[in-house]
């Protein structure tokens, strides 16, 4: 390994104290392989699990010890990538994703390099050497698109922005998706790359070491290519060529802190206001599910909201999501006031209105006046530290995922129990999910 990885890029295991830093991003394909190797003696910033508590994948064994009070359909924790609204072959299939998976894991690798979550990166990895992808395919995929067809560089760059950016996707980059993609596919595509965001916050935020090896991968028994290491040869084409997807500074090198693009300051009250006047009436620009199709997935009081008609398009994943949204709510331990705080202030920074407004009535319901909600944009002063504190987490986990540090979660921990900050994070990823997939369908409000 070389004196950079070894110096710089925080990896620690043991004993060893929280970081204040957040990991750096590597610029290289030789970086990056090195990252995900080293990634497997992680310090988590959660206990990691007793040996005997869950099986299997280390993300599945945190959600089941941290999350397992809510009793199944974690939603934006998902693992692979039926659990992030992927298109999984035999039951787990949903019958209405139709977009071949390798192509889609190739999206989730692209979300996760843009993320800077190693975890996720070395799943994608694994997955795409499994389906026969070439080392030189996947480094492609970070500073190579010529190779694609402009349909997958499309579905690309609508990845990277709705990752990074996603207050900044809109109706003319709907357009250019259609060009290349039917409408249901095009929502097929918001769903998953929201739900792989979603996940990169999980096992990114909570720094879940990756296993010591993806050979289960081959448990088939067929012949293979070998996963028990990342750091396989890189060819010289793409040995030194810097990453167009990671979150790096211009011009940058080598690996270095994350460089995020900047999102702007939030709006006056007034602007807010006018943003849900103009979201009331509008169209959805994806396809809805009829309303008797929701309320089979809603199972709740009165008709089911927009966002559930969105997600009843494909009625097996979207089950699971909407399970997981209300098993959040209902089932957890986090303070209801914190869960909905996490909701405002991830919609406010992702600029996604019609989650806002949903998060606004949240509030309200819970005893809130429209000018204490409308001060959660601000230092919050009159709230204890413990629901400051969140906030400020959630919108640095909402903005730039990468930047957050182990420093971050142990602040958590000194105000809340170990399964609450899970929650926190988990609430986290759930907004991020809904406020992608909401606003890109420019959902009317309820």
């Amino acid at each position: 390994m070389t004196p950079l990885i070894l110096s710089t890029l925080l990896f620690v295991s043991g004993d060893t104290p929280p970081a204040a830093a957040p990991k750096l991003v590597p610029a290289t394909r030789v970086e990056e392989k090195e990252a995900m190797e080293a990634h497997k003696t992680a310090r988590p910033r959660l206990p990691a699990p007793p040996e005997a508590e869950g099986r299997g994948v280390n993300n599945g064994r945190f959600r089941q010890y941290y999350l397992g009070h809510l009793g199944g359909g974690f939603g934006g924790t998902g693992t692979g990538t039926g659990g992030a609204g992927g298109n999984r072959t035999g039951a787990g299939r949903d019958p209405a994703m139709t977009l071949d998976n390798t192509f889609k894991v190739k999206l989730f690798w692209i979300a996760s390099r843009a993320n800077n979550c190693y975890y996720c990166l070395g799943h994608q990895e694994q997955k795409l050497a499994v389906a026969g992808v070439s080392d030189d395919e996947i480094a492609a995929l970070d500073a190579d698109w010529s190779r694609f067809t402009v349909a997958e560089k499309t579905a690309f760059a609508f990845t990277k922005k709705l990752t990074q950016t996603p207050h900044l996707v809109g109706t003319s980059d709907l357009d250019a998706m259609k060009k290349h993609y039917k409408p249901n596919e095009v929502l097929e595509i918001v769903v998953t790359v929201a739900g792989y965001n979603a996940t990169n916050r999980w096992t990114d935020g909570l720094n879940i070491p990756a296993e010591a090896s993806g050979q289960f991968r081959r448990e088939d028994g067929k012949e293979g290519p070998d996963l028990s290491k990342f750091t396989t040869p890189t060819s010289a084409k793409f040995k030194d060529i810097v990453s167009l997807v990671a979150p790096l500074p211009e011009k940058c090198v080598k690996g270095s802190p994350p460089s995020w693009p900047a999102r702007p300051a939030l709006e006056d009250r007034a602007a807010v206001e006018a943003h849900w006047k103009a979201a009331k009436d509008r169209t959805a620009a994806l396809p809805l599910a009829e309303e008797k199709a929701a309320a089979e997935l809603w199972k709740g009081a009165g008709t089911a909201p927009q966002w559930v008609r969105l997600l009843a398009v494909f009625p097996r994943s979207g089950e699971s999501r909407v399970s997981g949204m209300k098993n959040a709510a209902e089932k957890g331990l986090l303070p209801a006031r914190v869960q909905a705080e996490i909701a405002w202030t991830a919609a406010r920074v992702d600029r996604a209105w019609y989650a806002l407004a949903r998060a606004k009535a949240r509030l309200r319901a819970l005893g809130f006046t429209d000018d204490q909600i409308f001060a959660l944009d601000g230092d919050a002063k009159d709230l204890p530290e413990s629901e400051r504190l969140a906030i400020a987490f959630a919108r640095k986990l909402s903005m730039a995922p990468a930047t957050v540090s182990d420093t971050d979660v142990e602040g958590l921990r000194k105000h809340f129990k170990d399964k609450e900050v899970a929650e926190i994070v988990h609430n986290v990823c759930n907004a991020a999910f809904l406020n992608r997939v909401t606003e890109t369908a420019r959902l009317p409000l309820d």
